[in-house]
């Protein structure tokens, strides 16, 4: 379990301000990263950093952990890195690699808790989003802009942030995957036909169903085996999680079980797992099936390549950054209006125009029936997906992003003084007031279950 909850205990002296007087004239920082996350949560954010995590530990670098619980139970639930964390009174090296959201790192940077040391430290983000232009609120752009860094986890965001916050310095960070020992398929885990060819479709609850768009993949497979009809013997296996975290994530779960419950053809498993149970069952099915309308990276399709199973995917967003026709069983798409009931995408979010996919479903039903008729190109998919993967792994291991922050680091160290430095951070004082209020609300509408 993480020992350092973040809560904010330092409070700023004046209103807005963001940085000590021992931070504009501290002395040279250590080299080596503090890597700032959900570190040990059961989401894709917590997933995207203890791969970091990984990377860091195979690489040399010095690093320390700090864990940030995400709230609604899901922090704690993965000790893998549990040693590495710790709570110090100030992080000790001279990078600070936040695996959060702006909007996160924005609070984190307003309530100043008395680790946390921005303007004698070279500030990293890696944020996720899944539009072709940043949100229009939450302190993004502003953010973005401040950090010294802003690590891209795929082309897509990197191109929103260059659309967005032109002011920002971006690096393409390419993603992967690792999987802990020992992942392999047990149907009998799960009460799964050992002969059937299974489907699966993994869905965080707390996401936005329109953006993940699931229904999507059910009248897919409606389609390729319609009841009646002379169908190969198939399953759709759906893997729901988080559904116990809010009120209206337990509403969505219900929504998508009861929409399913009619067909016998469909398994929806619906409770929590640690992360190596989900990919064993992930392992046990055939083929993936993820026909979202937008994706900041793919995760869940990262995860199912990796384990050498062909994905039926859209070819838009972030996942076109390891997707490919040869590796994967790409949708082809229509951009349309992105509307959706979560907040995080109304209008007045996002920002007018904004678009994303929708998939072409006859085409993924289609997918759906080779797979299923043609085991042989079932497996040549799955192993150039597995191949391309383990490419990935590689790269990622080689550490490259991490020798070249330090060297940034040295440079800007060199040719700013702190004090200059807390100027990136000026915008933000700007948006603190909201920020605070708005993160009140956020607060006391989710514990009433009525904020997504």
């Amino acid at each position: 379990m993480s020992s350092s909850r973040y809560h904010g205990v330092r409070r700023p002296t004046d209103e807005g301000q963001l940085l000590t007087e021992t931070e504009q004239h501290s002395p040279p920082t250590t080299p080596g990263i503090n890597l700032i996350g959900h570190v040990t949560g059961n989401l894709g954010l917590a997933v995207a950093a203890r791969n970091t995590l990984f990377a860091l530990s195979q690489s040399g670098e010095p690093f320390e952990v700090i864990d940030i619980d995400p709230g609604a139970g899901r922090g704690g639930h993965d000790t893998t890195y549990a040693e590495h964390i710790g709570s110090p009174e100030r992080a000790e090296y001279g990078i600070n690699f936040f695996q959060l959201n702006p909007s996160e790192v924005a609070y984190m940077a307003q309530d100043s808790p008395p680790w946390l040391s921005l303007a004698d430290r070279l500030n990293a983000c890696v944020p996720f989003w899944e539009l072709p232009r940043l949100p229009v609120k939450w302190s993004w752009i502003e953010l973005l802009e401040a950090v010294d860094v802003v690590l891209a986890p795929s082309r897509f965001i990197a191109d929103a942030v260059h659309t967005s916050a032109p002011a920002a310095t971006v690096w393409h960070y390419p993603q992967a995957v690792f999987l802990p020992d020992g992942i392999a398929a047990d149907r009998a885990r799960f009460e799964l036909p050992e002969s059937s060819v299974l489907f699966y479709l993994s869905l965080d609850v707390t996401s936005d169903l329109s953006r993940k768009n699931p229904f999507a993949a059910l009248e897919a497979f409606e389609q390729a085996f319609p009841a009646g009809g002379e169908s190969p013997d198939v399953r759709l296996v759906v893997k729901l999680n988080n559904s116990g975290t809010f009120t209206w994530a337990g509403e969505s779960a219900k929504r998508i079980r009861d929409l399913l419950a009619d067909n016998p053809r469909i398994t929806v498993i619906d409770r929590a797992m640690s992360y190596a149970e989900v990919l064993t069952l992930n392992a046990s099915c055939d083929a993936y099936v993820s026909l979202h309308r937008a994706e900041g990276l793919g995760l869940n399709l990262l995860e199912a390549m990796s384990l050498g199973k062909p994905v039926i995917g859209t070819a838009w967003s972030g996942n076109m950054d390891f997707m490919t026709a040869e590796n994967s069983c790409l949708v082809s798409f229509d951009l349309i209006p992105v509307v959706s009931d979560n907040s995080a995408y109304q209008p007045e979010a996002i920002g007018p125009g904004q678009s994303w996919a929708d998939p072409n479903v006859a085409e993924a039903a289609a997918w759906m029936r080779r797979l299923a008729e043609d085991p042989e190109l079932r497996f040549r998919i799955g192993a150039k997906a597995a191949a391309d993967m383990a490419s990935l792994r590689e790269r990622f291991l080689q550490g490259e992003v991490f020798e070249r922050l330090e060297v940034t680091r040295a440079e800007t160290m060199t040719r700013k003084s702190s004090a200059e430095r807390e100027t990136q951070w000026k915008p933000l004082r700007r948006v603190s007031f909201s920020l605070r209020v708005r993160r009140l609300g956020v607060r006391i509408l989710r514990k009433l279950g009525l904020k997504r």
